[in-house]
């Protein structure tokens, strides 16, 4: 029953037109590849080819019945059958509520009153909120976004309703785009439709803030200024004895406190019982007190505990949880190994790497000079405007990195002054730019580089070299899972189950380039000619 159901589905997609791997078209949106001779893999993701719709659910419920009766492929497939389902349910209820908002319009002058964007009548919440026993606020929410997706976001609930976007990626666009001008929202849109599907949610996050910049550059800058004058230092009181200190600041002021917690965590040296982020949370403590200071020159050795080197090439790993509560609990940064004291009693503590950048921006040419403005990338973070990139390059060591103008993928990455290995390691982590596991956004930087192919059955090259995260680099070698890195820069990653996942390098061309590309790819495929449709059978069912 499964199978037939799947075969359903498959038969949907094709009468509807629903894209399938390569150029597709939705109304208002890109198409979602350049053309591309490239291989493609023999399996697909699970719920590639699936149109929801209501005669679908039926044929899923009924071929779901007995979950223990499935394989395992089925299984996975079924799971995310449902889920394009439930977005299918969340796009048709969104087209009711934008009908039930156009019927209870709002009062001019309860729209003039309002601080914030409202639509329809102040009272029309109610209603829906003590239909769907929801408050009132997240009834003006349902409505306020059902509205968009009715009008600028259109393509948004096109792709909704076909299951393509979750109801998360869904919210996420719609909060991005809330306070940009109609005409933007739409081409914000535009942009990242095509890939949102595959990204996870904070993938699509970054792509937005990227998108944003691109369509809107002067807007972003006048917005980070606005936003920079906010930052500040609070302290909320926890439960069982605990609190938190939080602090705003700016994205590269914030990456960099973050790495330098870290460099200096690593330092402390494997013998340490207490997990990373204990480690983070004890050194915060003791630096802001005045309890420790990090050393002021590396030449120090006598108040510095040996060079750690990189943690992961210590025993016991250090991003682990701490196993051991009571120890963890009690472990200072006096008792580590990487920490000396001095007859003062202040600390001094040597991180790892201290020499390295703490945190990598990549800014096109042209941006660096001032020739555009460019959407730059603040790596971990995402895209950031032109004018904060150039600020940060005006006091950093710069690289020049060689792309390909044709895919963006990186073709060298300039150096003179280390020996190959290190070349080598920096030139994969340039051209990876994240984690290669599909959906994780840990910047290269801070992973881990993996030998595709088992050393020595595979060379030490960039063609058998990928960066993975920790749990990435273990998710590789659990039984029934498989890597493929490709001449072309692209991971494919297979399942226990033979789904199939494509990571792609860091695409280092420019959001104008994108575009150009984009419009090519919308030209040539307005001008092929529609196919034919299938020849009617001969004896059609009597319904």
């Amino acid at each position: 029953m499964l199978e037939h159901v799947f075969d359903t589905w498959s038969a949907v997609s094709a009468r509807r037109g629903v894209p399938g791997p390569g150029i597709g078209l939705a109304p208002g949106v890109w198409a979602v590849d350049p053309p591309s001779t490239r291989p493609e893999p023999d399996a697909r993701p699970a719920g590639a080819g699936f149109a929801p719709s209501g005669w679908a659910a039926l044929e899923l419920e009924l071929g779901t019945a007995d979950p223990a009766a499935l394989d395992d492929t089925a299984l996975v497939e079924a799971v995310a059958g449902f889920h394009r389902l439930m977005s299918w349910a969340g796009a048709r209820q969104a087209r009711l509520l934008a009908e039930f908002a156009r019927r209870r319009p709002a009062d001019p002058a309860d729209m003039l009153r309002a601080n914030e964007p409202s639509v329809g009548s102040p009272f029309a919440p109610d209603e829906i909120g003590c239909a769907l026993a929801v408050s009132r606020g997240w009834a003006t929410v349902l409505l306020a976004q059902a509205t968009a997706l009715a009008g600028p976001l259109h393509a948004v609930r096109d792709a909704y309703e076909r299951g393509e976007l979750d109801a998360t990626k869904v919210r996420a666009l719609y909060e991005a785009t809330l306070y940009l001008e109609p005409d933007r929202a739409t081409a914000v849109a535009a942009r990242v439709l095509p890939k949102a599907g595959g990204q996870s949610l904070a993938q699509l996050r970054a792509a937005l803030r990227r998108a944003i910049i691109a369509v809107d550059p002067d807007g972003a800058t006048r917005r980070h200024r606005r936003a920079r004058r906010d930052r500040r230092v609070t302290v909320q009181a926890r439960e069982d004895g605990m609190a938190s200190l939080w602090a705003l600041l700016s994205a590269p002021d914030a990456y960099s406190a973050y790495e330098w917690l870290t460099r200096l965590a690593r330092g402390l040296g494997s013998g340490d019982s207490r997990g990373m982020d204990a480690r983070r949370a004890d050194l915060l403590r003791d630096l802001l007190t005045g309890r420790l200071t990090a050393a002021p020159d590396p030449a120090d050795v006598d108040l510095l505990a040996p060079e750690n080197g990189d943690a992961q090439r210590t025993t016991g790993d250090p991003d682990r949880p701490s196993t051991d509560p009571e120890a963890d609990a009690t472990a200072t940064p006096e008792s580590a190994p990487g920490a000396a004291a001095t007859g003062s009693g202040r600390m001094y503590l040597r991180p790892v790497s201290p020499g390295k950048p703490l945190i990598q921006v990549v800014v096109p040419y042209p941006t660096l000079t001032g020739q555009s403005d460019e959407p730059c990338e603040l790596r971990g973070y995402g895209a950031i405007p032109a004018d904060m990139a150039r600020e940060l390059a005006a006091d950093a060591v710069w690289h020049r990195l060689l792309t390909d103008p044709a895919s963006g993928a990186l073709l060298d990455y300039g150096r003179t002054t280390y020996h190959p290995p290190a070349a080598l390691a920096d030139h994969v982590r340039a051209r990876d730019g994240y984690c290669r596991e599909p959906m994780c956004m840990r910047p290269a930087a801070g992973c881990e580089l993996d030998h595709v192919i088992r050393f020595p059955d595979g060379p030490t090259a960039a063609a058998n070299i990928d960066s993975k995260c920790q749990h990435g680099h273990k998710l590789k070698h659990h039984a029934g899972w498989q890597t493929t890195l490709h001449p072309d820069g692209r991971v494919t990653w297979t399942t226990p189950t033979g789904h199939v996942y494509t990571s792609e390098p860091y695409d280092y061309r420019t959001d104008t380039e994108l575009a150009a590309l984009r419009a090519e790819c919308i030209a040539a495929v307005a001008a092929k000619p529609e196919p034919e449709p299938p020849p009617a059978p001969d004896d059609p069912p009597p319904f």
